[in-house]
């Protein structure tokens, strides 16, 4: 097929991908992927799954995507999502030497999907492109859009041609079954930088792991045990982790893309605190999907955030 541009060095057939939940995360999934041969903008292709998560979503859409095209065609992929981007491109043999296991011994989150992806990577020729989300890239915009629709009328999990045909096929997507309750992590210090951590599942308050940080701010206490809790959840299991702590929050949900591309440096490019955590809690997040809530101003002692702060005060007083 030759190229739209005249020359060998770019792909005939861009495929530009999407994937979202809405809602939340975890929550109602929706996927996108629009063709572009030729130049020629083809039929957008949407569809979406009742309970997914936003690496799920990811995936399939480039599932899909290359699912489309014929064997050994030369396609270039357009994906807004490193985790889909480093997965196929810089973890995926590890990943088959060990199993599908990761390096703590984990199953590989989204095994089944990885499965079929690498088959699709071998059977078409991909060129695998990064392209910044919410940039005013006009493709990637209108597959962001799709997806995040396909979410909102997630009880319709068939495969939707936005254009001139009909729907012609169904997709079946598995998923990893929510955590009920999530998990709720907070900190204490008792001054001259001797912190502690703890989190408490949200319906098995028995399930409780708390630990100490000596020399350590309340920040930094806070990541450690957020650090924890993200290692200890099981495997393609989703889960959202409520904090009181703005830092923490903010830190995961605003701050740590940035921080990752101006290589752990914050805007006037001065070191971030706590590098090493944040780097471990950015690896922990490629394979995880969390859903992150800020608990604010809630004094309630019963608040489960509440509980969590006054189980790190009580292993503070108790150690000191």
């Amino acid at each position: 097929m030759p190229s739209s541009s005249g020359t060998d060095t770019k792909s005939a057939t861009v495929l530009y991908t999407d994937g979202s939940c809405a809602p939340t995360n975890p929550g109602p999934g929706g996927w996108a992927y629009l063709p572009v041969v030729d130049g020629e903008v083809e039929d957008l292709v949407k569809g979406s799954d009742a309970h997914s998560t936003n690496n799920r979503m990811e995936l399939t859409a480039a599932l899909e995507a290359l699912r489309s095209r014929r064997d050994g065609e030369k396609v270039e992929l357009h994906t807004d999502s490193e985790y889909l981007r480093k997965g196929i491109t810089q973890w995926i043999s590890a990943w088959r030497r060990n199993g599908w296991a990761r390096k703590t011994g984990q199953p590989v989150l989204n095994k089944d999907l990885w499965i079929a992806l690498y088959a699709e990577n071998k059977r078409v020729h991909v060129e695998w492109r990064w392209v910044k989300a919410h940039a005013g890239h006009v493709y990637n915009e209108m597959v962001d859009q799709a997806a995040r629709d396909a979410a909102i009328d997630a009880s319709n999990s068939k495969v939707e041609v936005v254009g001139h045909h009909a729907a012609s096929d169904s997709v079946t997507t598995s998923h990893a079954t929510p955590l009920e309750g999530g998990y709720y992590v907070a900190a204490a210090n008792l001054g001259e930088r001797r912190s502690a951590w703890a989190f408490v599942h949200g319906t098995d308050h028995n399930n409780i792991r708390t630990g100490v940080e000596d020399g350590a701010t309340l920040n930094r206490a806070i990541i450690v045990g957020a650090v924890e809790l993200i290692r200890s959840l099981p495997a393609n299991t989703p889960a959202s982790v409520t904090t009181d702590s703005e830092y923490l929050y903010k830190g995961a949900t605003q701050w740590l893309d940035g921080w990752r591309r101006r290589d752990w440096r914050k805007a006037d490019m001065k070191p971030i605190a706590n590098k090493e955590l944040w780097i471990e809690m950015s690896e922990l997040l490629e394979h995880v999907d969390v859903n992150w809530q800020l608990q604010k101003h809630d004094r309630s002692s019963d608040s489960l955030v509440q509980i969590a702060a006054r189980v790190a005060r009580e292993t503070l007083e108790s150690t000191s």
